[in-house]
C-alpha cells in the first residue's frame, strides 16, 4: 500500500509541475508549430502507455483485450492523422479530432481498469475534483496533455487501493503504466520529433 501511494504521489508531483508551468516542455526544434509539438507529446505519452499495458493485458488481464484494442485502433488513427498533418499542415483540425478521440478511447480503458479496482465513489470524484482545480489554477498557463491529465488521474485512483486487496496488482499496473509515459515524455522534451518512436501498436 505504501509503494503505491509513493509512487502515486511522485507521479502527482511531475504532473503538477508540468501542468503550472513551472517546468514547460521545452519546444522540439523540428516541430511545425505549437499544435505540432503539442500533439506530439500527446501522441508519445500514449504510445508508452499502451506499450506498456500490452503485454500485461494480453497475459494477465485478458478481459481488458477489447477496451485495449480499441485505443490501439484509435492511436493508429491518431497517428496516421498527426503524420498526415507533417506533411500537409492543412489537416491540422482533423489531427486534432483524432487526437481527441485518443482521449477518449484512453479514458474508457483507464475506466474499464478502474471498475475492477473497487475504488470508492467518492474518492474517485475527489481525484477528479483535485485535478480539475489544478488544471483551472493553471489556465491559460497550462501545458499539459489531456493524456497525462488522465494518466495522473488514474494513477491517483489507483493508489487509494490498499496494497493488501487482491486487485492490488492491477492498481500497481496502473501507476506503473503512468511512470511509463513520464518517463517517455521526459525523454523526449525539447528532442527532434521522431516519428519512428510513436509507431502505431498492434492489437492484442
Amino acid at each position: 500500500m505504501l509503494t503505491l501511494k509513493l509512487s502515486a504521489a511522485v507521479l502527482l508531483a511531475a504532473a503538477v509541475t508540468i501542468s503550472t508551468g513551472c517546468n514547460p516542455q521545452p519546444k522540439h526544434p523540428n516541430q511545425i508549430n505549437a499544435f505540432d509539438g503539442a500533439s506530439y507529446d500527446s501522441l508519445t505519452l500514449a504510445h508508452a502507455a499502451l506499450s506498456s499495458l500490452r503485454v500485461t493485458v494480453s497475459t494477465t488481464y485478458p478481459r481488458y483485450t477489447p477496451a485495449f484494442n480499441q485505443a490501439a485502433a484509435s492511436y493508429t488513427t491518431a497517428y496516421s492523422a498527426y503524420a498526415l498533418f507533417r506533411t500537409a499542415t492543412t489537416n491540422q483540425a482533423q489531427a486534432a479530432l483524432a487526437i481527441s478521440d485518443l482521449t477518449v478511447s484512453v479514458v474508457s480503458l483507464e475506466n474499464a481498469l478502474q471498475t475492477d479496482l473497487h475504488v470508492a465513489p467518492q474518492a474517485v470524484v475527489k481525484v477528479r475534483g483535485r485535478a480539475a482545480r489544478l488544471r483551472a489554477a493553471a489556465a491559460p498557463q497550462i501545458t499539459i496533455s489531456d493524456i497525462l491529465t488522465e494518466l495522473e488521474i488514474a494513477a491517483s485512483i489507483a493508489a487509494t487501493v490498499p496494497g493488501t486487496q487482491p486487485y492490488a496488482n492491477l492498481a500497481e499496473l496502473v501507476i506503473k503504466t503512468t511512470q511509463a509515459a513520464l518517463a517517455a515524455s521526459n525523454a523526449s522534451a525539447g528532442q527532434p520529433i521522431d516519428l519512428s518512436t510513436i509507431q502505431p501498436i498492434a492489437a492484442i
